[in-house]
C-alpha cells in the first residue's frame, strides 16, 4: 500500500509511504522541487526489521573481520573466557605525567595457565616460546643486540698471573708449604746436595688464577 501525501509547496511538495504488507516493511521518498522522486525507496528499521551489522558497518557480536583501527581511551582491556580460564590483555595510564604506564598480559585460573609464542607456515606450526611461573624457554638460540650485559658479569678469558717462589731456610730441613689461596703450583726447585747425595727440593713456583671480567683482570679468591 503506498501512502501519497501532496502540498505543491517548499522544497519538498510530496512524500510517499511504502507499506509492505505482513510487517514486511515500511518505506518512504520524497520528492524534490520540481524534480519528482528522484531517489529510490528508504527503509524505516523498526524493532521487527533490525538492521544486519552490514547495514550499519558494524562488527556482529559472533565475529567478523574489520579493515579499521580499534581505539580505547581508558584503561580498558580485552578479556578471553573459556570454561575457569581466562587470559586478558590491558593497558594503564593514570595521566600524560604517569611514570608508570605499562601494557600488562594475564592469564589465570589454577596457575597451570602461561604464554606461549608460535609462528606458522601453511598447515606447520611451530612454538618460538614459551613463559610459565617457573622459567621463560626459548626454541633456538637467543642472540642480544648488545653484549654488554654480559661482558661486565661473566669470566671471558682465564690465565696465570706472575710467578712467586718459597724456599726454606736451607736444603737440609724437612719442610712443607701450601700454595697461597687461588695459586696453583707451576715448578719445583732442585738443588743438588753432593754426588753422595739425593738431590732435595729446595723450593717451589706458584702463580695466582686470574679471571677477566668486563676488560679486568681479578685474582680468583680460591681455587
Amino acid at each position: 500500500m503506498v501512502l501519497h501525501f501532496y502540498t505543491g509547496e517548499g522544497s519538498c511538495p510530496a512524500m510517499q509511504f511504502l507499506v509492505d504488507y505482513k510487517n514486511r516493511g515500511i518505506f518512504y521518498r520524497s520528492a524534490r522541487d520540481g524534480y519528482g522522486f528522484e531517489a529510490d525507496w528508504s527503509e524505516f528499521y523498526t524493532t521487527s526489521r533490525k538492521p544486519t551489522p552490514a547495514d550499519i558497518l558494524a562488527l556482529a557480536l559472533s565475529g567478523g573481520s574489520m579493515s579499521g583501527s580499534i581505539k580505547f581511551i581508558n584503561d580498558a582491556f580485552l578479556i578471553w573466557e573459556r570454561n575457569t580460564d581466562w587470559a586478558k590483555i590491558g593497558f594503564k595510564n593514570d595521566s600524560d605525567a604517569d611514570s608508570d604506564s605499562y601494557m600488562w598480559f594475564e592469564t589465570g585460573d589454577n596457575g597451570n595457565e602461561y604464554f606461549k609464542w608460535r609462528i606458522r607456515s601453511g598447515s606447520t606450526t611451530k612454538d618460538l616460546m614459551t613463559l610459565k611461573s617457573d622459567a621463560l624457554r626459548v626454541t633456538g638460540q637467543v642472540i642480544p643486540s648488545n653484549f654488554s650485559n654480559f661482558d661486565s658479569r661473566y669470566v671471558r678469558d682465564i690465565r696465570l698471573g706472575g710467578a712467586a717462589t718459597y724456599k726454606p731456610a736451607n736444603n737440609g730441613m724437612t719442610w712443607t708449604h701450601q700454595a697461597p689461596s687461588g695459586c696453583v703450583y707451576t715448578g719445583i726447585i732442585v738443588q743438588d746436595t753432593g754426588s753422595n747425595s739425593a738431590d732435595n727440593i729446595g723450593g717451589v713456583y706458584y702463580r695466582p688464577v686470574q679471571k677477566y671480567i668486563n676488560g679486568t683482570w681479578y685474582n680468583v679468591a680460591q681455587v
